[in-house]
């Protein structure tokens, strides 16, 4: 099977292995095998790409036997715009689910919404009112707040759950 690009067709295929990469890898702690045979496809691609004339976008490291895109090449990539857009939205998008969710089990407890239109009006409800307040103020007004430890009194012990 073959497959050819041009120069230009090259660099978005680079920039799309590096977003992917990036998604892959950005976050990781330790290794993950399922990982392995994704890794070793973006390396041929860097290897190709450096092999086809991208020698100042791609960096060999002949010690290790690895490619990687040279630093700042990527940064001034649309890859790496892809990326912090990407990466911007969702934080606020998951940042106003997960506390439309969070309001909305409170609100519930441990009951059901009469149906779902009525779970979607109450979560939208919640969703709307957050998403409004970190489109006019980001994070400005977001605070963590602990719930209060009430202690025993002196002299009396704690009362056991």
């Amino acid at each position: 099977m073959e497959i050819s690009f041009n120069k230009a067709e090259l660099e978005k295929l680079v920039e799309i292995a590096v977003m992917a990469d990036w998604v892959m890898t950005a976050h990781d702690t330790e290794d993950d095998e399922r990982k392995d045979e994704y890794l070793k496809l973006i390396q041929k691609i860097f290897a190709f790409a450096w092999k086809n004339g991208m020698k100042k976008e791609i960096e060999h490291l002949e010690d290790i036997k690895e490619f990687f895109p040279d630093e700042n090449w990527e940064e001034g990539s649309l890859a790496r715009a892809f990326i912090t857009e990407f990466e911007e939205k969702t934080f606020w998008d998951e940042l106003v689910e997960r506390l439309a969710e969070r309001e909305l089990n409170r609100k519930l407890g441990n009951k059901q919404a009469g149906s779902f239109e009525e779970h979607m009006e109450i979560y939208e409800g919640f969703a709307s009112t957050f998403g409004e307040e970190f489109a006019e103020n980001g994070i400005e007004h977001l605070q963590v707040v602990k719930p209060e430890v009430k202690k025993p009194e002196a002299g009396k012990p704690a009362r056991k759950r």
